[in-house]
């Protein structure tokens, strides 16, 4: 998915004024929904917490996994 770049603030951790950003994506809070745009640099950050978090569930269902095999042996 290509995301568009835009001059702007970035709404993640750096709360920089007037760089770079791509939309996030939607934002729903209590008063309504908004747009959410970040920097590359806080995008990388993200991307990096999903794909430890990914890897932590893997290996979670593995050893599950592997636990149920031997409650059948």
């Amino acid at each position: 998915m290509k995301l568009n770049r835009a001059m702007g603030p970035c709404w993640l951790g750096c709360r920089r004024e007037r760089v770079p950003v791509k939309w996030f994506g939607p934002v729903r809070t209590r008063d309504g929904d908004g747009d959410m745009f970040a920097c590359d640099a806080c995008l990388a950050t993200v991307e990096r917490m999903v794909a430890e978090q990914l890897a932590r569930r893997d290996a979670d269902d593995l050893r599950s996994r592997s636990t149920a095999r031997r409650a059948y042996l």
